[in-house]
């Protein structure tokens, strides 16, 4: 009896074995223009600070991460909730990315009140190109597209088991999104494939472990957000991966202006 009970623990630990090795050692292709986000707090840095932005950079994350929300005054900053202490200024924001071409900023807009201020601000410290914005559910859409005409956004979605992914899929293109951002446990494969038949982004967040970025890159999303994009980039990615999936989707997605700072691949 005893000897069974071995046996079977040795036979199930050698499937646990076989399935973690098929997850932290197995190369997954990722899809063309594959981009790692550095979340707005990388590395346990102080989140919505330059020092984070700067770090994510400094780890080759193609794209940084701050959320955006709006003074009493009507001044866009860095911050996640209503700003009640002194905050990163978005224009100190755009000054960093005004040094850095080639990387894009995903704007998490937490408050649409003042948004009409942002292009003039874009614009003038030249990075309208580099942004997009993220967090925009639904019922704020009307808001962005009035006030932010051409700013690239992804939509918020929550998926659950009954979700139609078609009427998803069909929903976020009607609305004019590039793409649908969500949990990475609610990705699937199923998902992935719906919305890359329809020409439309899938990113997921915030996946910052090697287990559960292997599971994750393995359905082939467009973009990983993470706090630590030097584990994506390095240990889970490999060279020869990054560089077969080239630039294309990213270009073929968001317009010519709003990527023409990209490296070439």
């Amino acid at each position: 009896m005893q000897f069974n009970l071995s046996a079977r623990f040795g036979a199930l630990m050698t499937v646990f074995s076989c399935l973690i090795s098929f997850l932290c050692l197995t190369e997954f292709p990722v899809p063309a223009g594959f981009t790692v986000t550095a979340h707005t707090g990388c590395f346990g840095l102080k989140e919505n600070s330059i020092e984070a932005i700067e770090a994510g950079i400094k780890a080759g994350a193609q794209i940084v991460e701050f959320d955006l929300q709006f003074t009493d005054s009507g001044e866009p900053v860095l911050s996640h909730d209503v700003p009640e202490e002194a905050c990163v200024p978005l224009s100190d924001a755009f000054a960093c990315l005004q040094k850095h071409p080639h990387i894009r900023a995903n704007i998490d807009v937490k408050n649409t009140a003042h948004l009409e201020c942002i292009p003039a601000l874009a614009q003038a410290y030249g990075v309208t190109p580099q942004i997009f914005f993220t967090g925009i559910e639904a019922d704020n859409v009307a808001a962005v597209l009035e006030k932010c005409p051409g700013i690239p956004y992804y939509l918020n979605a929550d998926i659950h088991p009954f979700t139609d992914l078609n009427a998803l899929a069909e929903h976020v293109a009607a609305l004019g999104a590039v793409g649908v951002n969500i949990k990475g446990v609610k990705l699937s494969p199923r998902l992935t494939n719906v919305f890359h038949d329809r020409n439309l982004l899938v990113s997921v967040w915030t996946i910052d472990s090697r287990l559960s970025a292997r599971y994750v890159l393995s359905m082939q999303p467009d973009n990983v957000t993470t706090r630590r994009p030097d584990l994506i980039r390095t240990y889970i990615l490999s060279k020869e991966a990054l560089i077969k999936s080239g630039c294309a989707r990213g270009r073929e997605i968001f317009s010519a202006d709003c990527t023409k700072n990209l490296p070439a691949c």
